[in-house]
């Protein structure tokens, strides 16, 4: 790794820098490639970027300080179309601090494979580019940061997915201590830029929900682009560039002719660009510059060593090689992508061509307009072309370039190909004026991998069952051959048959064959996955001449039997009497479903009322599991992907919703789960609302609405994906509607008359209520000057009570009002009743309690003014003056 580096450091020192003196110009926030070596550069060339057009470098600043980045900031900096390279900047702290708001590295051109280049900064705390939300192209290089905190916190598989990324460890000897991450509860997504910044996600649960235009947004509002997911013009996200616009070369913003001329470049083609394409040269007219198609105006490169995707980039006008072709990338992602790009025009190479040790490449098709390998100079002295160490290489040349290349000096040597069949390298044996010696290709060496020779079996298949199949085959005739039988379940997204090269051990199942010479062979292959595809194929090897055969490869699809059941993502009550399920169908049967078969039920709250209600304090009614009004859940892997509706109703009607990671209680074996369904509810109501309801539900279909629910009540739905006739066990979700307002609660005419000095209280209970009526709760309060002061008095009575008498009453005039208790509300109450007496109800127990009163105030009195005299004599004690005398 230390030698790697240092070569890495030998090209980031390689890389041009042009010098600038005055300040790049910038139409619009567009600003072109920009290098930064001082203090002076930062300022003046990054003022007004939004996006730059190429690459941005900040290096060797060795005398700045932390205090000359306190006030420089670029937030209107959002995109690189390049690369970025930070690398020995003293003094900086944060990358955040410099550029808060870039969101998107695209990575068009490469510094070694990589598009954020991060090196030798002894002084960083953090990277903090907490708004950075993707790389299209290229990986990460972080290395060399021994103060630095929460780089291995950052996802930059989530950033940049399809490269590879060198990430320095956590230094063991740091004596800074860093924070962890509080982010989330589920590990795989709690990861952040610093204590006070989490990273932000594009999709999946975590997903920001924005406006169709953007990539990415401003929590608060999602039409503030982070940037465009389109085309931008002006700063403004569109989905096609304006009318009086061109293209801004292969980017996607948008800008005018004038724009365009104003940085120096020139339209063609409705772009405005500052180099012609490959095949055309630039060509100065009265009107401007243009492009125009040259037809021999090939280009003609040196020898060309291809390592990196930087190294392929550069190959890409390169016609004539006037030296060797030599390519090694590794296990460089996406290598044949990038090779069928910027390789596809080479014709000729001089001398030689060499590829070795690149995992990636499986074929040379890339090399598609080759037409002759002049062989002028050899590798060691006889090879015109090398192949070897080429673990996935399955193929050569196309066949256009296979029948017409001409080779006219040296032979070919070709060594450990596993999956590069003899007969591939037959095909091209005539090309070559030698023969290549037997040492240069030797046998074994090639091929021993892959499918390169059939066995002619006879296979027959039988699916027995829905997990269950029978292989059937006829032995060969020699008795000495061994036989194994290969099988490989297919992905239900990958519809082409699978290529002979790829049956190989290492990907599928292996079933060893006892044979008795004469007898058909029968095997049977057990635990397999219902509604699957499976792709089988018979082994052959011959001990004696060591050979290695398959037959042709079948394909069978086993019976679909009982589907599984579909997993609900999301229970969302969105109003007080709708709510909205999401489900997600099995990936091997969503292609199967028919229809679906939904149950609701209310849940029974006699447990509930069959408490003391008066007694139990109200925060106890919310203890209950299924009080939730949304529940949302991740689906595991074998369910489709759930953000379709992550980014729909949760995040509008429930912002706050707890997301829960799947548990199947089918793992739990005191538990269970009943494969025969429970009879249907069917259809119940109880004052107008829903108490069950049986549905019937046409597929394909991933959400569905249901209505004409009670107010905060919890209901159980149980949802069932059908193949047929045949439906799967239930998946089960329990949530609770929303509250209901507005005349809620409040019990109705209520009433109170007067028998024998008692008021007695009647009422109704409320039209509507949220849940049920856990208890009741009677106040009076007497009718006296200053009753703001008073607290009611109040009697409590079960919900199913609907009367109550009040005795003892103290004054003539009163009021009465009830007040109902249920789970969304403790005290929800009608308006007061004026309930008055024509004489006065106070007993004699009440006079006497009033004559001890006043007697208590006149005694408190009269002490209170023996108290006082006392303290006023004792203030009239003369003061005595001490002297030294």
């Amino acid at each position: 790794m230390a030698e790697n580096l240092v070569l890495f450091l030998l090209l980031i020192l390689s890389v041009p820098v042009r010098i600038q003196s005055a300040k790049p110009q910038s139409i619009h926030g567009v600003c072109r490639s920009v290098t930064c070596n001082s203090l002076h550069d930062v300022r003046e060339k990054l003022s007004d970027c939004v996006v730059i057009m190429g690459s941005l470098q900040l290096s060797i600043m060795e005398r700045t300080k932390k205090q000359d980045f306190k006030n420089i900031s670029f937030p209107n900096l959002r995109e690189v179309t390049h690369f970025l390279l930070v690398y020995r900047v003293q003094g900086l702290q944060s990358l955040g601090i410099l550029f808060p708001n870039l969101a998107r590295i695209r990575g068009e051109v490469l510094l070694n494979n990589y598009a954020l280049i991060i090196y030798d900064m002894p002084k960083l705390k953090e990277i903090g580019l907490y708004s950075l939300l993707k790389i299209d192209r290229g990986g990460v290089i972080i290395w060399g940061l021994p103060q630095a905190c929460y780089v291995d916190t950052v996802d930059w598989k989530i950033i940049a997915p399809r490269a590879r990324h060198v990430i320095s460890p956590p230094d063991k000897h740091s004596l800074r201590p860093c924070n962890v991450c509080r982010c989330s509860l589920n590990s795989s997504l709690n990861h952040c830029w610093n204590n006070m910044k989490c990273q932000r996600y594009l999709e999946g649960p975590e997903g920001e929900v924005c406006d169709k235009q953007c990539l990415g947004c401003r929590k608060t509002n999602a039409t503030m682009c982070s940037v465009c997911r389109h085309f931008t013009y002006r700063e403004n996200c569109l989905p096609e560039c304006p009318n009086s616009t061109i293209l801004l070369g292969t980017s996607k913003y948008c800008i005018t002719a004038e724009d365009c001329h104003d940085m120096d470049g020139w339209t063609w083609n409705k772009t405005c660009i500052f180099q012609c394409p490959v095949d055309y040269v630039q060509v100065r007219k009265p009107d401007g510059e243009t492009c125009e198609y040259c037809r021999n105006c090939h280009q003609t490169c040196e020898s060309l060593t291809v390592q990196t995707t930087e190294s392929i980039q550069l190959a890409e006008r390169c016609v004539y090689i006037n030296g060797s072709l030599t390519i090694h990338l590794g296990s460089l992602i996406e290598a044949m992508t990038e090779l069928r790009t910027f390789l596809s025009r080479i014709e000729v190479i001089s001398e030689y061509l060499v590829i070795y040790s690149s995992s990636a490449v499986t074929s040379l098709d890339f090399l598609s307009s080759l037409r002759r390998i002049k062989g002028n100079k050899l590798v060691g002295e006889k090879f015109s072309l090398v192949i070897h160490d080429m673990i996935n290489l399955h193929s050569l040349f196309n066949v256009n370039v296979s029948k017409n290349l001409q080779i006219d000096h040296g032979t070919y040597q070709m060594f450990n190909n596993p999956l590069l069949c003899m007969s591939h390298i037959d095909k091209i044996k005539d090309l070559f004026p030698e023969e290549p010696a037997e040492e240069d290709v030797i046998q074994g060496t090639n091929g021993y991998g892959g499918n390169c020779e059939e066995a002619s079996v006879d296979i027959q298949i039988q699916v027995v069952n829905e997990t269950c199949a029978v292989v059937m085959f006829s032995p060969l005739p020699d008795p000495d051959v061994h036989y194994s039988v290969l099988y490989v379940r297919m992905p239900p997204e990958i519809n082409k048959a699978i290529l002979p090269e790829t049956c190989s051990q290492l990907e599928w199942f292996a079933e060893a064959v006892p044979t008795k010479f004469g007898q058909n062979v029968i095997v049977q292959l057990t635990s397999l996955r219902p509604a699957s595809t499976y792709a089988v194929c018979i082994e052959t090897y011959d001990p004696v001449y060591h050979r290695l055969a398959r037959s042709r490869i079948l394909n069978f699809t086993t019976l679909v039997g009982i589907p599984e059941p579909p997993f609900i993502i999301e229970s969302v009550a969105s109003s007080y009497d709708v709510i909205v399920l999401s489900w997600v169908d099995h990936k091997d049967y969503r292609r199967l479903i028919s229809s679906y078969e939904l149950d609701v039920v209310l849940i029974d709250t006699q447990e509930i009322l069959l408490r003391n209600n008066c007694k139990s304090m109200g925060d106890e009614f919310f203890d209950i599991d299924y009080t939730r009004h949304a529940v949302v859940m991740r689906p595991p892997p074998e369910y489709g992907k759930s953000c379709e509706s992550m980014c729909g109703f949760l995040s509008t009607v429930t912002a706050g919703a707890l997301v829960e990671d799947h548990f199947d209680v089918c793992d739990n074996t005191l538990l269970g789960c009943k494969i025969q369904k429970d009879p249907r509810p069917g259809n119940t109501s109880f004052n107008n609302y829903v108490k069950t309801l049986s549905l019937n539900i046409t597929g394909p279909k991933n959400a569905f609405q249901i209505g004409n629910l009670a107010p905060y009540r919890d209901y159980s739905f149980r949802l069932r994906a059908c193949f047929n006739s045949s439906c799967s066990r239930s998946t089960k979700s329990i949530v609770r509607t929303l509250r209901a307002f507005n005349h809620v609660d409040v019990p109705r005419e209520t009433v109170a008359t007067i028998k024998d000095s008692r008021i007695v209280v009647s009422w109704k209970p409320p039209e509507i209520t949220n849940g049920p009526i856990l208890a009741y709760t009677v106040e009076l309060l007497p009718k006296i000057e200053q009753t703001s002061y008073l607290i009611p008095q109040s009697w409590c009575v079960m919900g199913n009570i609907t009367s109550f008498e009040i005795v003892n009453l103290v004054a003539s005039t009163n009021k009465v009002r009830v007040c109902s208790k249920t789970l969304a509300s403790l005290n929800t109450c009608n308006d007061w009743i004026l309930v008055t007496f024509s004489k006065p109800v106070l007993r004699s127990w009440a006079w006497w309690s009033l004559l001890f009163g006043v007697m208590l105030y006149g005694l408190s009195l009269l002490v209170g003014s023996l108290w006082r005299q006392r303290e006023d004599r004792s203030d009239t004690v003369s003061l005595v003056e001490w002297t030294n005398n």
